[in-house]
């Protein structure tokens, strides 16, 4: 009777492994896919945020250069001339002013810049949390009936051993003896 139920317990305990198995590998691509989806939504996330950056960067320069040209454009070349000893006391000072009016609005322009390159990383951090999330949750449930499945296998497969041992012991009683000795 050992034999038969090590026999029955060996083919269900194989089935067992062997369907464990199965969905193992139906879990891990699972999980692979999951980690290569998060992997390219954080980088194109990446490129889109360096992208604003660069463009604000693009942008800063831009201003700058701008303003330095109005300003220019505002005072004139005699300002430009009062960079020398020999410039009048009106030249100097509306040197002076230009040099004050550019400071300011570089100031000014760099407050902006500053608070446009943080709605970026904050606009980027929303979308982090919104989209990788709900991925990265799945991923480590996934992970999760992973781990267990592998932990089942490894308890069925130590089930199939003992069936298999069990069968083994009972088989090698109910060999016959062909040396007549009982």
């Amino acid at each position: 009777m050992g034999f038969l139920l090590g026999a029955f317990g060996k083919l269900q305990a194989g089935r067992r492994v062997r369907d464990l198995q199965a969905r193992l590998m139906r879990v891990s691509t699972k999980t692979r896919r999951a980690q290569r989806q998060i992997d390219r939504l954080t980088k194109s996330l990446e490129a889109q945020k360096k992208a604003e950056t660069n463009g604000v960067t693009l942008m800063q320069q831009m201003l700058k250069m701008s303003m330095q040209t109005t300003l220019q454009g505002k005072y004139g070349n005699s300002v430009f001339g009062a960079l020398d000893a020999s410039a009048s006391a009106e030249s100097q000072q509306a040197y002076a002013q230009y040099q004050n009016d550019l400071a300011q609005a570089n100031a000014r322009a760099e407050f902006m810049i500053t608070q446009m390159k943080q709605q970026i990383e904050e606009k980027y951090e929303s979308m982090n949390d919104m989209m990788l999330e709900p991925l990265k949750m799945e991923e480590e449930s996934l992970q999760t009936e992973k781990d267990t499945l592998e932990s089942q296998i490894q308890i069925a497969q130590q089930d199939y051993e003992a069936c298999k041992k069990m069968e083994q012991a009972d088989a090698k009683n109910l060999a016959p003896n062909y040396t007549g000795q009982s």
